[in-house]
């Protein structure tokens, strides 16, 4: 496993040693599972931007009827 090294300050470093210590889990599991949370939620924003984007560019409706015809149900 890698190692990554970043620098905070001592407040810093207090206030994340004491929201590991209130979930129960290690500062280095705190840190991986929100850096991941927070990557995720910045990609699933950039889709939606995207789609936000092409919706309004091109912006076509479907009705219920419609959509159940193309899946065939």
């Amino acid at each position: 496993m890698a190692t990554i090294t970043f620098y905070v300050s001592e407040e810093e470093k207090e206030f994340i040693q004491n929201m590991a210590n209130c979930l129960g889990v290690t500062i280095s599991e705190l840190i991986r599972k929100n850096l991941f949370e927070s990557l995720e939620n910045q990609i699933d924003l950039e889709i939606y931007d995207k789609a936000i984007a092409h919706h309004e560019e091109k912006e076509e409706s479907v009705s219920l009827y419609e959509m159940k015809k193309a899946l065939d149900l």
